[in-house]
């Protein structure tokens, strides 16, 4: 029994340090439109990668935890995979954006840039994950049906 309960806790994430995560995340996209360096992007596309495809916590990660705890906001658990999913497509549009910006298709990049910034405003703001609903709909029916 207590496997499976530490299966559960693993499972999930703080719905408080994801927000402020996404938070740091619409700041990086809006100085990328802002500025167009492509470091920016580049550090998305790292910071992406480590929450989507591994047990690694990248700085935003880290810091989101800090101002959580500094601010004193309470620990919401939420369901990890879903927001490991969106993570994954928060990797490709930052991908995308850096591939862009370095072939000088700006105008795409601060589109596809924009998209990013929406999504992550819906969930720092709204607490709205675009990716998890895709994950729900989704994704989550294939794995249920391949099992």
């Amino acid at each position: 029994m207590s496997n499976v309960k530490t299966a559960v806790i693993e499972n999930r994430v703080n719905e408080n340090v994801v927000r402020l995560v996404a938070f740091f995340v619409l700041i990086f996209a809006l100085a990328t439109i802002a500025t167009g360096w492509v470091a920016l992007p580049l550090y998305l596309s790292v910071d992406f990668f480590f929450r989507a495809f591994t047990n690694i916590k990248p700085p935003f990660a880290l810091a989101g935890q800090y101002l959580a705890r500094t601010l004193h906001l309470e620990v919401k658990p939420i369901y990890a995979p879903p927001k490991k999913f969106a993570a994954s497509i928060g990797f490709v549009f930052s991908v995308v954006i850096s591939a862009l910006l370095l072939t000088s298709h700006v105008d795409i990049a601060w589109i596809v840039t924009g998209v990013l910034a929406v999504f992550a405003t819906l969930e720092s703001v709204f607490s709205i994950c675009a990716g998890c609903y895709v994950y729900s709909w989704i994704v989550a029916p294939l794995i249920e049906k391949f099992k």
